[in-house]
């Protein structure tokens, strides 16, 4: 190539990068690829690996239950940048939230700066505000991160979350002992009735389940379940009441390998477990701190 021309090509892809990487200004960290599996990535390494399975079985299980938000965590060891655009890039790319529901809260710990942030989706903010965000963060995160009980911070915050996205206030009423004593008599004989109600009431659903499992292949011979099957069967009548509920195990199988959550006694219309379902609507709402 003639040097002149080298130049003006050199000069040509300098501009293009220029352009690309937004005229030189600063720009987050690379975005991690999000957890293959579960909700919680701790790049950081400040939890055990069973703080965070804990952590993550709290968020599957709170996911099952509700649709009201989808929480996901990082840690990080030096973002780079700011702190509130790094979370919004990662909230983004790992599509945290529900797609079309912009549900999806984030929690960043940069253990490198220092610095704290909860991303907060659209969808979520008239139940989760951003001054909600801000209590979480000066209350939960900050004080638990300046002692170093990285899991017991982010435990509390993302159960807080959930609480707010439902619509309940996760400050707790000043416990009345006397009245209390007063009515404990009365409570622990209210719980033990509720309690053999339950037991009596689950022995009877799985007396049906059996039947009916004993029935369908007593009337279809080529009909056999696994015991995993079986088990799932029994769950799933168990939880499911109503015209709505499939009562022939040979009608329930293809449903149930179909669509194993919603047929095995999980909770219809929620979510399997995973906080990253293509959401979005991360327009800059939550809150940052520093510890």
């Amino acid at each position: 190539m003639i040097p002149g021309r080298r130049r003006r090509a050199g000069a040509v892809t300098a501009a293009l990068v220029l352009l690309v990487t937004g005229c030189g200004g600063s720009r987050p960290a690379d975005v991690p690829e999000r957890p293959v599996q579960g909700n919680v990535l701790d790049a950081a390494e400040i939890l055990t690996p069973g703080e965070e399975k804990d952590l993550d079985a709290l968020i599957e299980r709170r996911n099952s239950t509700t649709g009201a938000a989808r929480v996901a965590v990082l840690t990080v060891d030096g973002a780079g940048g700011s702190i509130e655009d790094y979370a919004r890039a990662v909230a983004t790319a790992w599509q945290v939230g529900d797609e079309g529901a912009d549900n999806g809260v984030l929690l960043v710990a940069d253990t490198g700066e220092r610095e704290l942030r909860i991303e907060t989706a659209d969808g979520v903010r008239e139940a989760f505000s951003d001054d909600d965000a801000e209590d979480v963060v000066e209350d939960v995160l900050e004080p638990a991160f300046a002692d170093e009980d990285y899991a017991r911070g982010l435990t509390e915050a993302v159960d807080q979350v959930y609480l707010y996205a439902e619509g309940s206030e996760p400050e707790e009423e000043p416990f009345d002992w006397v009245l209390f004593a007063w009515v404990g008599g009365g409570i622990a004989l209210l719980l033990s009735a509720v309690i053999g109600w339950i037991v009596a009431d689950s022995r009877r659903r799985r007396r049906r389940a059996d039947e009916e499992l004993r029935a369908a292949e007593e009337s279809d011979p080529d009909l056999r379940l696994t015991e995993e099957q079986r088990d799932a069967y029994r769950k799933y009548r168990y939880s499911t009441r109503g015209s709505d509920a499939v009562s022939n195990p040979a009608l329930w199988l293809p449903l149930y390998v179909a669509n194993p959550a919603l047929y095995s006694g999980g909770t219809a219309g929620h979510s399997s477990g995973s906080s990253m379902n293509g959401g979005g609507g991360f327009s800059g709402g939550g809150a940052s701190g520093s510890y």
